[in-house]
Parts: C-alpha cells; structure tokens; sequence
C-alpha cells in the first residue's frame, strides 16, 4: 500500500518546520492571510524556505489572491500555491498558465452539490483539498470537521486532501471512511490556535503511519 500524505498547515518558525520534516511530513504549508493567527510575514516565511529548500513540498496557503501576490510567491521557494478562497474557474486557468506552480484548489464540503463543480477545475489543478465551510471571516483552520458520509463513495480522477478538523483522534476514522491518504491537519498539532506542538505533530504523523501500511 502505498504512503501516507501529510501536509502540516500553518508553519511559522523554522524550528517546527525542521521537526515536521523530520517527523515525515510531505507538505508545509505557510498562509498568507491576514485574519489567522497562522499567518506569516514575507520575510518571516523567506528564512524559513530557504533553511528546509529541497526537503519537503512548500506551499503558499492564499485566498483570493490578486496579481501582485502571486508574482511575490513565484519569486519565493515555494513548489505549490494552495488558493483557499472563491478562486472562479477562470481565475485558476489563469494562474496556471501564468506561473509556475504546482496548484492545490480547495472546496468547502457541507452536501452532496459541492462536490458536482469541482471535476471542471481538474484540467488546472494538481490536487484539490476538501474542508468544512468557511466561519464569516475565515476561510479555514476552524478546526471543525465536515460530514464525510458526503465523500465516502467520492472518487476522483485526481488525488485529494482531506481537511478540517483532523487530529489523532479522528484520523482513523477518516480513513475508514474516506478514500484519500492525503490528509492536510493545522489546529489538530496545536496545544494553543497558531502554536504548533511538536508532540502533537509526532503523534499525528505516526499514528497515519500506523494505519496506512
């Protein structure tokens, strides 16, 4: 069988970073958005891309972002751009043929018709990544769950992410239930919202390991 995917979201220092790496996290996300006690300054971010350069897959964690943004990000050491926000069709197109990047789309899970628009979006993305519905003001690291009952006979054509709510907790469950071993987690390797844990981050990758062999 093959390897888990773990993307840790919400990086913020090189310390944990580093440790991610080492613990076998295939994805460090950074977010960019100014309403999340997860996001990170530009230079901030630089310094920790360029102590991890090579060793796991990058990902520049937006929403909505305009033109400016994403030729800072293409300039940086990033090997994905995750758009998390209402990115339109045509917006995605675009920015795939624009730049350079490895395109992660996410979608907000809450029925069955979320699910019917996103195969339109496979012929511009690299992954997709499903979560649970936005709060007013924030588009994720909720750290609430959506109903995978919704996805458990979900399928794609591309390979996915589970989102939202994750923690050592649950994952088996979503394992059982969803057909992904893709699983992006933030606030499930949390001990406060934006301090990530390094025990948590252990205990969260080792037990996806455990049950994907």
């Amino acid at each position: 069988m093959s390897k888990a995917v773990v993307k840790i979201c919400g990086i913020k220092d090189i310390k944990i970073a580093k440790y991610a790496i080492e613990c076998g996290a295939s994805y460090l996300g950074f977010i960019f958005f100014q309403n999340s006690r997860r996001n990170i300054s530009i230079e901030n971010c630089d310094e920790i891309l360029n102590g991890i350069e090579g060793r796991v897959n990058t990902v520049a964690v937006t929403v909505n972002p305009n033109s400016n943004d994403l030729k800072l990000y293409s300039k940086m050491k990033f090997t994905h751009l995750q758009l998390h926000g209402k990115e339109s069709l045509d917006t995605v197109k675009e920015i795939r043929e624009t730049f350079n990047f490895k395109i992660i789309k996410s979608f907000n899970i809450s029925s069955e018709s979320d699910l019917v628009k996103i195969d339109s979006y496979f012929p511009y993305v690299d992954h997709i990544l499903l979560d649970s519905k936005h709060k007013t003001n924030m588009p994720g690291g909720t750290g609430e769950t959506f109903d995978w009952e919704i996805i458990r006979n979900y399928s794609p054509n591309k390979s996915f992410f589970l989102s939202g709510g994750l923690n050592t907790k649950n994952i088996l469950n979503a394992f059982n239930t969803v057909n992904t071993k893709y699983f992006d987690v933030s606030s499930g390797v949390e001990n406060s919202e934006g301090i990530k844990d390094e025990k948590l981050i252990f205990e969260f990758i080792s037990k996806v390991n455990e049950i994907i062999r």
